[in-house]
């Protein structure tokens, strides 16, 4: 991944720049432009003006920069957490699934409890689909 670092000035340049603004990154990432800029501002400390405070630019320098990380350390770290959320959700469906399918053949919830390492209150919960 080819990626330019934007820095703080950068970003207050781009800020109070003309509408339409706005920075290349390279030839692997979308460019930073000033509404990316203002919802990131969103998420920083502002003046009363809206416009982040002195020490707020590299915050936000490092939140831009985050997704360009030249090595893709970042990046590959986030995909981790993706897949594992997916495997986690998919696990937890067929979870789900066989606890339904435990009740409908008459097994004791008690049992299913323990089995599944969750309270009862909770198996009663996943039987309804409540939660």
């Amino acid at each position: 991944m080819s990626a330019t670092a934007i820095t703080p000035d950068q970003l207050r340049t781009l800020w109070t720049g003309p509408a339409g603004g706005r920075i290349d990154r390279g030839p692997d990432l979308p460019p930073v432009t000033q509404d990316d800029l203002g919802a990131l501002a969103s998420g920083v400390d502002t003046g009363d003006d809206g416009v982040p405070l002195p020490d707020q630019w590299h915050v936000l320098a490092e939140q831009v920069n985050m997704d360009g990380d030249s090595d893709g350390r970042t990046r590959d770290v986030l995909d981790a957490i993706e897949d594992a959320v997916r495997l986690l959700d998919a696990a937890m469906r067929e979870r789900d699934a066989a606890i339904r399918s435990a009740i409908a053949r008459g097994v004791p919830v008690r049992r299913i409890a323990e089995a599944s390492n969750l309270s009862i209150p909770r198996i009663y919960q996943i039987r309804d689909d409540r939660r």
